[in-house]
């Protein structure tokens, strides 16, 4: 194996941001988007994931394959203002809920 190998890319390892972390709830570092897999307190150390699928709350009658972008924990359409870049849905929302794709 390469000596710069690190990991397999599938999560990050990082500090809890000012407010913690929910399991679930995905959070914007910097302009990266995660996961949290553990929920936490501010500066704890927490995993996050940086890809999957994730059932998540959902603002609009979004469809299957659309573009999606993050914006306070819920996904919005894709070029909301203030919003960050998250993926693509897997399902048509339902119930203020879709399924999507995080995509790096």
């Amino acid at each position: 194996m390469a000596k710069n190998y690190q990991s397999a890319g599938k999560t990050l390892n990082f500090t809890s941001p000012t407010a913690g972390t929910t399991s679930g709830v995905p959070l914007v570092i910097n302009t990266l988007v995660v996961v949290p897999l553990d929920t936490t307190k501010k500066g704890e150390s927490c995993v996050g994931a940086l890809g999957g699928s994730w059932l998540l709350p959902v603002t609009g009658a979004l469809k299957l394959g659309a573009k999606v972008s993050l914006l306070a924990g819920g996904l919005v359409a894709d070029g909301t203002a203030d919003a960050v870049p998250f993926g693509k849905l897997l399902s048509d929302a339902s119930g203020g809920f879709a399924e999507a794709l995080l995509i790096p």
